[in-house]
Formats: structure tokens, C-alpha cells, sequence
């Protein structure tokens, strides 16, 4: 079901169907989960990184038992659905007889979320609702970096899989919240996230560069078949700066004419970003950085979250809002160990 890059090309006239795209970009005021997080960052990164509270105990979700989420929990992914808040995320260990431990994705039910505080119901059995896939599958070596969104109906999850050392993205469908059926592999790359606009749904994700990620496009009518925008990366490091070496787990929302972007970045590492960056768009291809970028660092060293952060998931009350995202201490000591981690600034 694998199809190369080719097979993923827009036919005819690409100046046509590019200036169609646009054209179908017309974004309204819709949901947001930080409406005026663009206006509540100055223009001064010291200030900004240094204006969230982080939870005393992190991480608020962390490795547990022995068996399929024992060695690490990371990639989250909140979702509204059915007026119920879900929490998609991976887990990495070993479940029934399969020797290898191994990325597979769960969910849970988000009973309470606020500054500080965070609560949980199990849906699924405590087992995951992804799990690797059969020999030969794209997802053969685990399934991670979870994407969902609500599409003609039903919960269409996104995510990366794994065969050997090739990373694809793939889709499976849920019409209830807790079970899952797979579509199969869709588009080669890593990390998605994906938002609908009008009927059509919207993708970016991340490809290796050398010694770097960076952000690509494409979009789909039928939430199966995606079209890339190019060949060229949309959003990318900026020389000298913070993020010059890589960009990572994108997440897009839109809100008042503008898609806004909150995205991993690192200057010397290909897949350890220090900080979170915000961005926005009227287009998707043409991004606007803020000038008080980076909005969010790593932790202290030694913590949960010092050696780099991954996956940026927002949620907002009347106050907050609240930031959940995966942590870990980092390769500086000598561990790899990933957990979701909380922090929230007040809104104005």
C-alpha cells in the first residue's frame, strides 16, 4: 500500500492546482485551543520562556508496569470528540510475546485538565489502540507520533510507522474513540498533524535533510490520498538562530484568518529540540516566526524535561492555558527516558 513520492504528485498544470489550493485557504474564526497565544508573548524570549509554571511533579504521565508503556510515554494528542476530551500518546515496551520493545499508541479519556492538575479515565483496557503491525507492514517496528482529527464523521488517526529505518505515515479510523481499524500506509515522512479547512483536510509532517528535519505539506479531499505542495520543505531552520538545525513535531490550529504553528526547534541537535517556536500563515506555505521566539524551553538539566521537548498539545480554559508535551532528560545524561510533562501561562 506504500506509494512513493511520485504517486503522491498532483497531475496536470501544478501552477493551476497551486493557485486552487490557495484559493480554497480562506480560513474563518474557528476553535482554537490558545486563541490569543500570538498575543500573549512579548517580544523578548527571556521573557516569554520564563512565563509558564511548570507541575512540581512532573511528569504528569510517565512509563508504567512492565509491559507495552514501561520504558517511555510521549507524542501527545488532544482531541475533542463526541463532547468527551481524548489523550492519544505512545508507549514504548514489550507486550504479549513479542520480544522487542517497541512504539505502539493509546488513548485515554481526559476527565479534568487545568494549571496543575490532570486527570485520567482508561478506555481502552490499559492496552494500546495502535499496535506494530504485521511482518512487512510500514508499522512492522511500532507506531508513535499520533495526529487525530474529526473527518466526515469518524476519528481519522495519523501516525508514524516503522519498518527497519524507514519512517511512514499512516492512517487508521475510528468511529467510537476506542477501537481502531488501519487504513494502511499513505505518505513517506514522520510526525504529522493535520486540521481540516472547508472539506479538505490539511497535513504537514517532517522529513530528514541531511542533518536536519524539516516541515513539508499536503492535502487530501478524501483524508486518504495526499498531495504534496512542492518539493521543497514549507517551513525550515532559520541560519544562526535558535532552530537553524531542525524543525520537529509541528502543531497547527486555526483561529481568525490565520493558521498558527508551534513547532520544535534545535541549532546542534537532528532530533533533541531545546525549545518550542510559534509561527503563523494565511496559506500554510508562507510562515511569519514570532519576534519573541523561542516561547517555550527545555527544563532544568537533570529533569524530566532538560534535555529536549517534543509534541506540543494546547488546551485553554476561561484562565489558562495549558501546554502538555513530551520530555526527556537527554542524551547529556546518558538517558533517553520520555514522559509527558505539564505547564500553563495565565491568559490576559
Amino acid at each position: 500500500m506504500h506509494q512513493n513520492r511520485s504517486d503522491m504528485r498532483p497531475c496536470g498544470d501544478r501552477r493551476v492546482r497551486y493557485a486552487v489550493l490557495c484559493s480554497m485557504l480562506l480560513l474563518g474564526a474557528g476553535r482554537c485551543p490558545s486563541q490569543n497565544l500570538w498575543d500573549l508573548f512579548s517580544n523578548r524570549f527571556t521573557t516569554n520562556v520564563l512565563a509558564w509554571s511548570r507541575y512540581n511533579d512532573n511528569p504528569v504521565l510517565g512509563p508504567s508496569g512492565t509491559t507495552w508503556k514501561s520504558r517511555d510515554v510521549g507524542s501527545p494528542e488532544l482531541l475533542t470528540f463526541q463532547s468527551k476530551t481524548l489523550l492519544f500518546f505512545h508507549g514504548t515496551g514489550v507486550l504479549g510475546d513479542s520480544p522487542s520493545s517497541m512504539n505502539r499508541i493509546g488513548v485515554v479519556e481526559v476527565e479534568d485538565l487545568g494549571a496543575g492538575r490532570l486527570t485520567l479515565k482508561d478506555i481502552s483496557r490499559g492496552l494500546p489502540v495502535i499496535d506494530a503491525g504485521a511482518e512487512g507492514a510500514f508499522d512492522h517496528d511500532g507506531a508513535s507520533s499520533p495526529a487525530a482529527v474529526l473527518f466526515r464523521g469518524q476519528i481519522h488517526l495519523y501516525y508514524s510507522g516503522l519498518k527497519d529505518s524507514t519512517r511512514t505515515i499512516g492512517l487508521a479510523v475510528s468511529a467510537n474513540g476506542h477501537q481502531y481499524v488501519k487504513v494502511g500506509a499513505i505518505l513517506s515522512g514522520t510526525a504529522p498533524d493535520v486540521i481540516v479547512i472547508g472539506d479538505t483536510l490539511y497535513m504537514v509532517f517532517q522529513r530528514l535533510h541531511r542533518d536536519g528535519f524539516r516541515m513539508h505539506l499536503a492535502f487530501s479531499t478524501d483524508g486518504r490520498k495526499f498531495y504534496e505542495i512542492g518539493d521543497q520543505p514549507v517551513f525550515q531552520g532559520k541560519p544562526g538562530d535558535w532552530d537553524a538545525q531542525s524543525i520537529t513535531s509541528p502543531r497547527i490550529w486555526q483561529s481568525g484568518g490565520w493558521v498558527y504553528l508551534l513547532y520544535g526547534g534545535s541549532a546542534g541537535d537532528t532530533d533533541e529540540p531545546e525549545f518550542f517556536g510559534l509561527a503563523r500563515s494565511k496559506d500554510l506555505t508562507h510562515w511569519e516566526r514570532h519576534p519573541g521566539n523561542p516561547v517555550f524551553g527545555a527544563g532544568i538539566h537533570g529533569g524530566p524535561d532538560g534535555g529536549a521537548i517534543w509534541t506540543p498539545a494546547l488546551f485553554e480554559n476561561d484562565t489558562w492555558i495549558v501546554l502538555l508535551y513530551e520530555g526527556s532528560v537527554g542524551h547529556h545524561f546518558w538517558g533517553g527516558r520520555s514522559s509527558i510533562c505539564m505547564a500553563w501561562v495565565p491568559k490576559r
